[in-house]
């Protein structure tokens, strides 16, 4: 079905706004109109009756370069069968891997993948505790290469749209030299390529306050509610005035899940007590993390809806806004005509749902979003629904 109306669901285009009652008909590939009591065309009909409707889901942070290292999984498992339509690769593939990520994995996904290039030419293809040798992105600093990475963005522009360092000190054989070149050098790359980054700081020897200060409008701080000490809240969970004035000069917060970023004691007090929500809502899927406590990004949605993040807002901040942070929001990531024809049919459960976090601690939800069925221009496809 390329040429579809969509009719008697509960539509939220994406902006943060309030629900509709709105049909939206899809046309070869793009929303071709959306308003209240469409005439049917002759096309199929879609009856989303009990549905929510929403522009197909953006997680702007997972491992999908499939085939190398330990930590990514085929876009498949992260991609249309959750209801999402477009992802990010952050840094899995570095300067001297890239080029089979563009040539091998993107081309033959149905999702619109986009990446950021790791700072460090080898990428992110090892530095598990668990699979030894335990080494990192940064074991060596001579891995953060700065000429290899803006020569690679320059041959590959269409879809490298960023940098990405990962600083934590076991990534870095524990010498915070290699940290320090890591950190330096993403942003000099950022710098010379004119694209923004992406900075993981868990566990890391270069102070918190540092890192916050040194992030440019555009740049994202990713792990946002992870249970390191050198998280960005204080003792009681209010968020540190390095992370407000980062925010206010245009920083973008992101929830990176992962399997060591997001524990419910830090997010609690940060979200219901002092009210720092995410600007972005991703899943940092990847080997580790696809069986639990991840599972999809549906299922991190819900995480928010269960703290209390308005569902409208929830939305957005899986949608319009990591579209935007991409710079693709003249493309993808709202329901407007002239925009992909990219939909997810979502449905809205209540009952009593087990939600876990990176510290196996256990919260019960009275709510959660499953997928149904998704759009990726304009042709449909079925999600497998709660795992």
């Amino acid at each position: 079905m390329n040429h579809t109306l969509i009719r008697n669901g509960t539509v939220y285009d994406g902006s943060g706004g309030g629900p509709q009652r709105v049909d939206v008909r899809l046309v070869g590939g793009l929303i071709n109109e959306i308003g209240p009591n469409l005439p049917a065309q002759g096309e199929d009909v879609i009856d989303a009756t009990g549905l929510i409707v929403a522009p197909g889901l953006v997680d702007m942070h997972v491992h999908v370069f499939s085939g190398i290292g330990l930590y990514s999984v085929d876009p498949v498992d992260a991609g249309l069968r959750t209801g999402v339509t477009t992802m990010l690769d952050t840094g899995t593939a570095g300067s001297l891997t890239y080029a089979n990520f563009a040539r091998f994995i993107m081309p033959a996904a149905p999702e619109d993948l986009f990446a950021l290039l790791n700072i460090s030419m080898i990428g992110c293809i090892q530095g598990h505790p668990d699979f030894p040798p335990y080494m990192g992105d940064l074991n060596d600093g001579r891995h953060a290469h700065v000429p290899s990475a803006v020569e690679c963005v320059k041959r590959y522009p269409e879809r490298l749209i960023g940098m990405k360092v990962r600083l934590t000190s076991g990534l870095a054989n524990y010498d915070v030299k290699n940290e320090w070149a890591g950190f330096e050098g993403v942003f000099e790359a950022a710098e010379q390529t004119g694209r923004p980054c992406m900075i993981h700081h868990a566990a890391s020897k270069i102070p918190t306050e540092v890192v916050l200060k040194a992030l440019r409008p555009g740049d994202t701080y990713t792990h946002l509610y992870h249970p390191n000490p050198d998280h960005c809240f204080d003792e009681h969970g209010a968020p540190l005035d390095a992370m407000l004035e980062a925010r206010s000069r245009g920083v973008i917060f992101d929830v990176g899940h992962g399997v060591g970023a997001f524990a419910w004691r830090v997010a609690e007090p940060a979200c219901r007590q002092f009210g720092f929500w995410p600007d972005t809502i991703s899943t940092d899927l990847h080997h580790f993390n696809l069986r639990g406590p991840v599972v999809d990004l549906p299922t991190t949605m819900s995480k928010f809806l269960y703290l209390g993040m308005p569902l409208e807002a929830v939305i957005r901040a899986t949608t319009s806004a990591p579209a935007a942070a991409m710079g693709l929001a003249d493309r993808l990531g709202s329901l407007r005509p002239g925009l992909q024809a990219d939909v997810v049919l979502l449905r809205h459960e209540r009952g009593s749902f087990p939600l876990t976090d990176v510290e196996h601690h256990v919260r019960h939800s009275p709510e959660r979003l499953v997928p149904v069925s998704v759009a990726k221009r304009g042709v449909w496809s079925a999600c497998v629904g709660a795992l």
